[in-house]
């Protein structure tokens, strides 16, 4: 069999923007006293063979540190299409990239907190629409969900997900799907999961579904108490000419999780190793883990020039210096296990200091 490939595209390397204690009148203002690390070398992931020959495509959300040799190091998968091969060649690349180090008062220094993007897709899906079983399959559970026939959703949906050649097109589509299924039974998370897996930035994605799709995360995202993913969100809607319209409600959703944030209320995040880790990007200084069921076993601290590891102990608080900016949690433990993260208003900080 013959076929030709696209190199997988890398979309972008990002930093996260916030930190510490955060606002969205603060976001521009972060953005732009950032510097973004200097690539110097990028290997370019190799397409698996087995996904080439079955058609399928992917993409994936790498998280990485990059030291003060500019060595790239402690490479995580943050989110993907979900297939296993994709997953490993993006991370086996990235693991290979270099990078210019950054400095700090003529010293170099760690850059704790990167991201990139890939996609990978084949020339000969260029063009190519969802094929004709993918959309009997998935009218079929459209149908299924408004007649509120669940075990039938399920059954399509688990169709769709054993089809070997799956493009990017219709990977939007089946999650998309399970969103409103999941969405049908009230779970939350698992529509933000779904809507998570949809690939909104690539050529082929429509400005109608770009603000479908973010504007249902930025809701779930407030909903959730992720605050700087839906800060996150709300910066690619107004990127969007037909996100204008919501413009004042999205702007009040925003003072609302402003409000939140500076309350002296504490902030809680019901957590799940759902593989080897969970993570949270912080909007506060200080947090605890608590209530913890399963085995945890490292906290890992990513912040924009600082990196610690620390061990876990249920109902341990951990206070962050105002100096480190742009924090993000990645806690380690065994899968199933199940934990609360409590971000504390920032008088506490100030007490125990």
């Amino acid at each position: 069999m013959s076929f030709k490939l696209f190199t997988a595209i890398v979309l972008g390397v990002t930093v996260s923007p916030f930190g510490g204690q955060v606002f969205a009148t603060e976001v521009s203002k972060h953005l732009s006293s950032y510097i973004e690390p200097e690539p110097i070398k990028r290997v370019e992931p190799k397409y698996p063979i087995d996904a080439a020959r079955e058609g399928r495509e992917g993409w994936t959300n790498v998280s990485f540190v990059i030291d003060e040799k500019g060595d790239v190091s402690d490479v995580l998968l943050m989110e993907s299409s979900g297939s296993k091969d994709i997953d490993k060649a993006s991370l086996k690349a990235v693991s290979k990239w270099k990078y210019k180090p950054a400095f700090e008062n003529g010293k170099p220094i760690q850059q704790c907190v990167n991201s990139v993007q890939m996609q990978f897709s084949l020339a000969s899906n260029s063009n190519q629409g969802v094929s004709r079983s993918f959309k009997r399959q998935y009218r079929a559970g459209l149908e299924a969900l408004e007649a509120k026939d669940h075990q039938a959703v399920e059954k399509q949906l688990n169709a769709m997900k054993t089809k070997k050649n799956m493009h990017l097109t219709e990977s939007n589509y089946m999650h998309l799907l399970a969103a409103r299924y999941e969405k049908e039974k009230q779970d939350k998370e698992k529509q933000l999961e779904h809507l998570n897996r949809v690939m909104v930035h690539t050529d082929a994605t429509t400005e109608k579904l770009k603000l479908s799709v973010l504007y249902q995360r930025f809701i779930l995202q407030a909903e959730l108490n992720l605050f700087r993913d839906a800060y996150r969100s709300y910066k690619a809607l107004m990127k969007l000419d037909s996100a204008q319209a919501y413009k004042a409600d999205l702007d009040n959703i925003i003072a609302n999780i402003d409000e939140v944030i500076s309350s002296d209320k504490d902030i809680i995040l019901q957590a799940k190793i759902k593989e080897d880790h969970w993570r949270a990007s912080i909007v506060r200084n200080e947090f605890s883990l608590v209530d913890i069921k399963g085995a945890l076993y490292t906290l890992d601290v990513r912040c924009a020039n600082k990196r610690e590891l620390f061990t876990v102990e249920n109902n341990n608080t951990w206070t962050i210096p105002n100096s480190w900016k742009h924090c993000q949690i990645y806690v380690f433990g065994e899968k199933g296990s199940e934990f609360y993260f409590v971000e504390h208003p920032l008088e506490i900080a100030i007490k125990a200091s």
